[in-house]
């Protein structure tokens, strides 16, 4: 299993992400003059995240119960 390593989101999807959050988050307060409509997408971006790396670390615990599995079926 030293083979295997999580996925990660990618450079150029990160920078996407930080300058529509900060374009977001100026507009909010410049235009709009409202603080709290440029954090709310911006927690809900990192619940997102928290969420894929969720999804990523049962997957992962997935496979090696499979993996698991399969070598207990191969000595039998």
């Amino acid at each position: 299993m030293a083979d295997w390593s999580p996925p990660s989101i990618s450079r150029n999807w990160i920078i996407a992400i930080g300058v529509f959050y900060v374009l977001l988050l100026a507009y909010s307060i410049v235009i709009a003059g409202q603080l709290l409509l440029g954090i709310l997408p911006g927690f809900l971006i990192v619940v997102l995240y928290f969420l894929w790396r969720g999804l990523v670390a049962v997957e992962a615990i997935a496979d090696a119960q499979q993996q698991m599995a399969s070598r207990r079926e191969e000595r039998r």
